[in-house]
């Protein structure tokens, strides 16, 4: 597939619209010149892009000097416009990251609005946070929405005034944080609208971090990583890797299926017209603002995730209210998957792995055992199929980076499989493992959910080397799953439904990687 750069269906970066404005492309893939074509190679995960040679000159230069100006003088009768297009696209694919510096007077007016209830230490934490906020004055504004909070919060608040360019908007009557959002949008001056929460403690270079983004008309959101205020505790350094707030620390595009399908409001920069466009928040929660990202999605805008861009959180840090969150969180599953049913939970399953995985199970009987190596036989095809597949196409794959890919993404299959097993069936199973008299069929069922249950637990502390020991690390995972599961289930008998339930499995066949 060849790739230049397009502004496809939406508003183009116009470079006479930015004076002073400059961008930056650091690659991620490497570049592989060959006579038959030239490609962008990234191997984790595999991923090929065949380009233009008219971008070819552009990318070499990018190699050595990320500055985009003086890489376009070496790719003569490429617009500074064509090449942003191309350059966002392999930012969404992940093959580049594309950043912004954006000089003071040319940075969007932020209204950065914070629901709260009750919280009045909180909230001066919050607030002496934003006044440490590395972000021109002239062009802030922080919007305070008492939520008719019964003590003195919303006076705590006023005593700010001479420190914050602060405005408070008491509510004669509760609303909810969702409704608190859309108040605060509606009075808000602001072209562009910053959510956190009275529990929140943004970076200095939080908004420094994100809004540079929105130069880019077409970006009608961006959010960043949410992270514990503290790790003293050891549910503190769990939530550090496991907290649903956060995605890592690898940018992204937001989308509903993508990798990082959502942003929080605890950390999320939308613009003010979009917001009020889409119909602002939704009165539901939790869930509020999964379902505003997605309908944004749905709308065509772009919404990024830079975790660059930190707040951090004040976390759970005793067990119970730890459960009790994380079960609320899968609770509005049922009402997201209601609002947006094209996008219930899917997993990608190989067909090799269904396969492999029917093989093995049919020799756990004696007399089959012995043929159980047979098993690998899916995986040896799929991974020839993948190769002549790749050459086929021409594409510059070593035979051993393939090897790698296929059993990455093996892997992977299987351990998304087991998280789909541990987050959404782990209590119907354990439960009916002990229910049923077929022992036979009950003992696999709890063995089933029990592996799934660890399995994913021991590969995600391999993964993400929590600075937490193994044995409550797990512990801490194990719970987490099946609060999640109780959650959903509870959410499904509340809205008397099993749609949350029905998972969709995905059969995924060998193709060309260079698609």
């Amino acid at each position: 597939m060849h790739a230049i750069g397009r502004a496809g269906d939406q508003e183009a970066v116009r470079r006479d619209d930015l004076p002073g404005v400059t961008a930056h492309c650091r690659l991620r893939a490497q570049l592989i010149e060959q006579d038959d074509g030239i490609w962008l190679l990234a191997e984790r995960p595999l991923r090929l892009l065949r380009v233009h040679p008219r971008v070819v000159p552009l990318l070499r230069a990018l190699q050595s000097d990320p500055a985009v100006e003086r890489a376009l003088r070496a790719a003569r009768g490429l617009s500074w416009e064509a090449a942003i297009a191309f350059l966002e696209r392999l930012s969404d694919e992940g093959l580049a990251q594309l950043t912004w510096s954006v000089p003071d007077d040319l940075l969007p007016t932020v209204s950065v609005v914070v629901p709260v209830r009750n919280r009045p230490a909180q909230l001066e934490a919050c607030l002496a946070a934003l006044a440490r906020l590395d972000y021109p004055v002239d062009r802030l504004e922080v919007i305070v929405v008492d939520d008719a909070s019964s003590d003195d919060t919303a006076s705590r608040a006023r005593a700010w005034s001479g420190r914050l360019p602060l405005r408070v908007l008491r509510l004669p009557e509760r609303v909810g944080a969702a409704e608190c959002r859309n108040r605060g949008a509606q009075v808000a001056r602001g072209e562009i609208l910053g959510f956190t929460d009275s529990d929140c403690l943004p970076n200095p270079s939080w908004l420094r971090e994100l809004a540079p983004e929105f130069v880019r008309p077409s970006v009608v959101a961006v959010g960043g990583a949410v992270v514990p205020a503290d790790e003293t505790s050891w549910l503190d350094r769990y939530e550090a890797v496991e907290s649903p707030l956060t995605h890592g620390w690898e940018p992204a595009r937001v989308q509903p299926r993508g990798a990082v399908p959502y942003l929080v409001t605890a950390n999320m920069l939308v613009r003010r017209q979009a917001l009020l466009a889409a119909g602002g928040f939704a009165r539901i929660h939790p869930g509020e603002d999964v379902d505003l990202v997605w309908r944004l999605c749905a709308r065509g805008g772009r919404v990024l995730y830079r975790p660059q861009g930190v707040v951090a959180h004040d976390h759970r840090d005793r067990l119970w209210p730890f459960l009790v969150r994380r079960a609320s969180y899968a609770s509005s599953e049922v009402v997201l998957v209601q609002r947006h049913p094209r996008y219930r939970h899917a997993t990608v399953v190989p067909v090799a792995l269904v396969f492999s995985v029917a093989w093995t199970v049919c020799c756990w009987r004696r007399r089959w055992r012995g043929l159980a190596p047979l098993a690998l036989i899916p995986a040896v095809a799929d991974l020839v199929a993948a190769a002549r597949s790749t050459r086929r196409s021409g594409a510059p794959v070593p035979t051993l980076t393939l090897l790698r890919a296929e059993v990455r993404g093996t892997l992977a299959a299987l351990y998304w499989l087991g998280r789909t097993v541990s987050r959404y069936y782990s209590w119907p199973a354990l439960l009916a493992g002990g229910a049923l008299r077929h022992r036979a069929l009950g003992r696999w069922l709890a063995g089933t959910a029990g592996l799934g249950l660890a399995a994913t637990a021991l590969t995600d502390y391999v993964r993400k080397r929590p600075r937490l020991d193994p044995v409550r690390f797990v512990l801490a995972h194990l719970l987490d799953d099946l609060a999640n599961n109780a959650g959903l289930l509870v959410g499904c008998l509340r809205h008397r439904t099993l749609r949350p339930l029905l998972v969709e499995l995905r059969l995924y066949f060998p193709r060309s990687r260079s698609e």
